[in-house]
């Protein structure tokens, strides 16, 4: 008879003889038409990351399109920190239009509080210089004029309960996140001085979450 045996953190495909001893029959590099779910885990992340790097290089690219890839592969923007990439919760007011953020961010831990996140392009610029000083760009700064708007929504108690019976997060004076642009494109030392301008503003990069992407691939 032919099994399957969990060896070493790895699933082996395995001849069980009649005296009930078992030889493994699989080499590394042979797979016997079985599944192994590590192998498959990893070739499928394998496919989105390039699936995300064709539209990052994309001049076609549109913020819908990855606000879709990132609905459909949520994991993409949880990494460690968060277990739910929550997309387009609505967030009703009274005396004018509901506010929709791009994504709500529900962490791991039961205990702490949902955070935000803005989408915005690849090709968007991070960074300007003005008269020798470097400067976050108007592109990041309407990301956060949006992040702080919908901060200003959880200061109301009723509110914020009102999202939390509706959707199961809790939030209040959540952290602003936009993911944004490419880090590789400027100096590491010109962007943390930036990124000190706004201090509650937290700046992620499509080259982070490729990075982050092809991490979690090497450890398979």
């Amino acid at each position: 008879m032919l099994g399957v045996e969990l060896l070493d953190g790895r699933l082996k495909l395995v001849s069980v003889q009649p005296d009930g001893s078992v030889r493994v029959v699989d080499t590394p590099g042979q797979i016997h038409n079985l599944l192994y779910i590590a192998s498959m885990e990893a070739a499928g992340w394998k496919t989105l990351v390039q699936e995300l790097e064709e539209l990052i290089n994309s001049p076609q690219t549109v913020e819908q399109d990855l606000q879709r890839f990132f609905e459909r592969n949520p994991d993409f923007l949880c990494g460690d920190a968060y277990e739910e990439a929550r997309s387009h919760i609505v967030l009703q007011r009274d005396d004018d239009g509901p506010l929709i953020p791009d994504f709500a961010l529900k962490p791991s831990n039961s205990n702490a509080l949902c955070d935000l996140l803005e989408l915005k392009l690849p090709k968007a610029k991070l960074l300007r210089v003005s008269k020798n000083r470097v400067r976050l760009t108007s592109a990041i700064m309407e990301a956060c004029a949006q992040l702080r708007e919908y901060q200003s929504y959880f200061e109301d108690a009723k509110k914020r309960l009102a999202i939390e019976e509706s959707y199961g997060l809790r939030f209040f004076r959540p952290r602003m996140m936009v993911l944004i642009g490419k880090r590789s494109d400027y100096s590491a030392t010109d962007l943390r001085n930036a990124e000190t301008d706004v201090p509650n503003l937290s700046i992620v990069t499509y080259d982070d979450i490729l990075e982050r992407a092809r991490a979690r691939i090497r450890k398979r």
